[in-house]
């Protein structure tokens, strides 16, 4: 049995991570015994913040090489880790042995008063079903707009599903408490015109430079400056928690995942089947350009080669139609005259021959042009093989 809250974001980089690392250690500080589960299966920001870097995690307790113990980091700072990595993104896609081993392992798990999970930062079924499978959420977000958009699509998700349990909010890296506030209310705002899930302030961490410095050091800010300002505001966070613990019902970890398959094998899509979806319809939608391209430039080919034909037929009327160069000079060229003959000093006058006009060559007649064929499919075939 054990309090469980899943700590959560819309978008990278909000200090998801820093926020539930130092929040389990102060809840540990207080005496209560807690486990940090490291459910981000895309960058263990956990292994970051603590320079510890184990080689087994959740996937080996799932293949069944090794049991729950035997992954746990002990005692870190009072704290126990369990490394989640690729095992959390292998959860939906378990055979019924592999889930068998997961929901066993922690049937065997020593009891914790806290069960922190700290999830991805996204929106995948691995996440909304720790979301969904928990009693308390809480949902850290920074001051920009950006970030109020992204957790607004999450809380819209999570309304999607019906989740209707208040829905704690972090405000993190606070320049100040007025404008934490300010972001808090641009968020309640939009949240209560359009979703049913309710969202309530949980507090605020301030921006804090020891808080990069211990990222440096790779060591929770809580425990290398106690008294910064950022310790004390993930301290007054703890209270509030503490103040409420009679309020939240603490559920054993079994059925905790018993939920967790249940909405993973109720809501989860391959993405095999969403890539394959998505490239088929990408390739339809380029194959269908392709084809307006070629019939656009069809059109325009079959436009240009009919003015082509209807030029080269106006041209072979207006030359069957005009006389030829030669005929019209030898028609307009007057004959020589016929000299006179010229009488000689002798008895008998001698006429000498009439010089006859020496015909001029005519031309040869230019070939009849045979008709055009225009072979559209075969060019078409030729152009585009």
């Amino acid at each position: 049995m054990a309090r469980i809250i899943t700590i959560t974001s819309g978008e990278d980089g909000v200090g998801k991570t820093s926020v539930s690392l130092n929040l389990s250690l102060s809840l540990a500080s207080k005496g209560f015994k807690v486990c940090l589960f490291d459910a981000d299966y895309g960058l263990s920001n956990v292994n970051i913040f603590t320079g510890i870097y184990p080689k087994k995690n959740l996937e080996s307790v799932i293949s069944g090489q090794f049991s729950l113990n035997d992954i746990i980091i002990k005692n870190y700072h009072g704290i126990d880790i369990i490394p989640g990595s690729s095992g959390v993104k292998r959860l939906p896609v378990l055979t019924p042995t592999q889930t068998h081993n997961l929901v066993n392992a922690f049937l065997i798990l020593e009891d914790y008063d806290y069960f922190i999970i700290d999830t991805s930062c996204n929106m995948s079924s691995q996440v909304l079903s720790f979301c969904m499978a928990s009693h308390e959420i809480i949902l850290v977000v920074n001051c920009g707009s950006t970030s109020i958009t992204n957790a607004y699509s999450l809380l819209k998700k999570l309304s999607k599903f019906q989740y209707d349990l208040p829905v704690k909010i972090v405000i993190n890296k606070a320049g100040s408490g007025k404008i934490a506030k300010k972001a808090f209310d641009r968020l309640k705002e939009i949240v209560n015109k359009f979703l049913p899930v309710k969202i309530v302030p949980l507090g605020i961490v301030a921006s804090d430079k020891n808080v990069q410095a211990a990222v440096i050091s790779q060591t929770p800010f809580f425990m290398l400056f106690p008294d910064t300002i950022a310790s004390k505001c993930i301290g007054s966070i703890t209270l509030k928690l503490l103040n409420k613990a009679d309020q939240i019902p603490a559920i054993p970890l079994e059925l905790f995942w018993d939920k967790c398959m249940s909405f993973l094998k109720k809501h989860h899509r391959p993405k095999e089947k969403q890539a394959s979806q998505k490239t088929g319809v990408k390739k339809k939608k380029e194959q269908d350009l392709d084809i307006k391209k070629a019939l656009f430039h069809i059109e325009s080919r079959l436009s240009i080669l009919t003015k082509e034909v209807g030029g080269i037929k106006n041209s072979l009327k207006t030359y069957a139609a005009a006389p030829s160069i030669k005929s019209r000079d030898k028609a307009s060229k007057p004959l020589k005259p016929v000299p006179a003959p010229v009488l000689e000093p002798v008895l008998e006058p001698v006429l000498e021959p009439v010089l006859e006009p020496v015909p001029e060559p005519v031309p040869a007649p230019m070939p009849i042009p045979q008709e055009i064929s225009l072979d559209f499919e075969s060019w078409i075939k030729k152009k585009y093989k």
